[in-house]
């Protein structure tokens, strides 16, 4: 029988009590947070996580090895990849269509089946020619499905909504790449078996588009266009704080969002403000580090004895603890300045590619090294990535949609660029050349990126260019 006149006992039945309440809380707290994505997330979103599996994932690993093992063509990895960056770039026209006749669901299921058929086709039909211009379908139809994904959101859903659920989505394209990117390792002895996969694996994903999608757009009178929409209201820093690994492919809402080609034509219009310089520094970077990011399996493989299972194992999991990096990048920025930790970044990437460089003339395990400094390039995108995006709405003499039009633009077409040369660089110099060329691009980048931190880089309000001289 309990003493109730004990205060000792009395105090440790208080504390048990206290513990089950906090405990109860904790159980609580959990539930809401699983709960959280049942908010946000639908059946098709799962469709697009399958697309980055694909494209972001098993492609970017798979076709330089299979090119390279089937042809000996070292620069023929350049024309062919650089085919898949080109085809990306379609994205405004596959937004200008949708938005005009409200072809959205037509679009979305027309990617896959593009990129569905491109795949299939590759292993069947060789030659330089044939394996750019399928590279090239492939890369519309992974633009076409990532454009039209983004506008059922905006049609579709409340503005309220749209920030996190593009931000699940995001979410969902970055797990599916570390998913494809464990799955190349497996397919790297098997090229073939590999794209034929990766193809049917594409059914089941417009299955689930076929079931989630809403049936046909909202119509919009003629004043109205969703870019506009999505220009003038989205919080595209917000969008910063998600996955975006970068490969090939990898973060496609960046791509098809705001790669507006009306947007280029203001480019005269910043070029001598800070932000305008902090678009030539993200063109310098994006321009260096394409090369490598078009041969990395090839040249870990081939250069630094990595074998390519391990090159994908290692992508993946640093791909995933990068993912966490995207709000400490955050916070570092709002602590330190958004400037200082573009440049820290940069700082990161050049010693990464500084290894990858130094292993060719000194004499030392070129493995080891050469693992540590991949690993570092990865872990600092989402340091650039965040305070890269944070720097265009903060330096932006005009409104923040039409800067991240002219910020993803730089980097997509600097990305095009880069990939394209970088096959006459492997022929005629070899693979330091990819390091090389990265190291320059990046202190390039690091240079022109002093002082954009300054007292007066605010969120602009209005087309005010003098005070955003530099």
């Amino acid at each position: 029988m309990t003493d109730t006149h004990n205060p000792s006992a009395s105090m440790d039945n208080a504390a048990v009590a206290a513990r089950m309440q906090l405990a109860r809380g904790h159980l609580d707290r959990w539930r809401a947070i699983l709960k959280e994505p049942s908010h946000w997330v639908s059946i098709w979103f799962f469709a697009y996580t399958l697309l980055g599996a694909v494209s972001s994932g098993l492609l970017p690993i798979l076709l330089p090895l299979m090119i390279v093992a089937l042809t000996h063509h070292l620069s023929w990895v350049a024309y062919v990849m650089g085919g898949f960056n080109l085809g990306l770039l379609t994205s405004p026209l596959w937004g200008t269509l949708a938005d005009k006749k409200h072809l959205h669901r037509p679009i979305f299921f027309g990617g896959f089946l593009v990129l569905l058929s491109a795949l299939a086709a590759m292993p069947f039909l060789p030659g330089i020619f044939t394996w750019s211009g399928l590279s090239l379908l492939a890369g519309a139809g992974t633009s076409a499905v990532a454009t039209m994904a983004s506008l059922f959101v905006v049609e579709f859903d409340p503005q309220n909504e749209w920030e996190p659920r593009l931000g699940w989505l995001q979410t969902f394209n970055g797990g599916g790449q570390v998913g494809g990117l464990l799955l190349a390792g497996i397919f790297v002895g098997n090229f073939k078996l590999g794209l034929i996969c990766s193809a049917l694996a594409l059914i089941p994903a417009i299955w689930l588009g076929a079931k989630g999608l809403p049936v046909a757009a909202k119509r919009h009178s003629w004043r109205t266009e969703v870019g506009d929409r999505m220009r003038r209201e989205l919080d595209w820093r917000f969008l910063a704080h998600f996955g975006r690994p970068e490969l090939l492919g990898g973060g496609l809402l960046r791509f098809s969002h705001h790669l507006s080609l009306r947007g280029a034509r203001r480019w005269a219009d910043v070029l001598h403000t800070r932000f305008g310089r902090f678009l030539l520094s993200w063109f310098a970077v994006a321009f260096g580090v394409a090369a490598f990011f078009a041969y990395f399996p090839v040249a870990m493989q081939k250069a630094y004895n990595v074998a390519p299972a391990l090159t994908s194992s290692v992508y993946a999991l640093t791909a995933a603890i990068a993912l966490v990096l995207y709000s400490v990048g955050g916070q570092l920025s709002g602590r330190f300045g958004a400037g200082k930790v573009y440049r820290w970044s940069l700082v990161l990437r050049f010693l990464g590619f500084g290894l990858l460089l130094l292993v060719f003339f000194l004499p030392i395990s070129k493995t080891l090294l050469a693992v540590a400094g991949f690993v570092l390039i990865i872990l600092s995108w989402p340091l650039q990535s965040i305070s890269g995006t944070t720097l265009t709405a903060r330096l932006t003499p005009f409104s923040q949609g039409a800067a991240m039009g002219l910020f993803n633009a730089s980097g997509a077409v600097a990305t095009v660029i880069g990939t394209f040369l970088s096959g006459p660089l492997v022929h005629f110099i070899g693979y330091p050349s990819l390091s090389a060329i990265a190291l320059i691009g990046i202190l390039l980048g690091w240079l022109m990126g002093h002082g954009l931190q300054a007292p007066d880089a605010v969120p602009a309000t209005a087309d005010s260019l003098a005070a955003q001289k530099a």
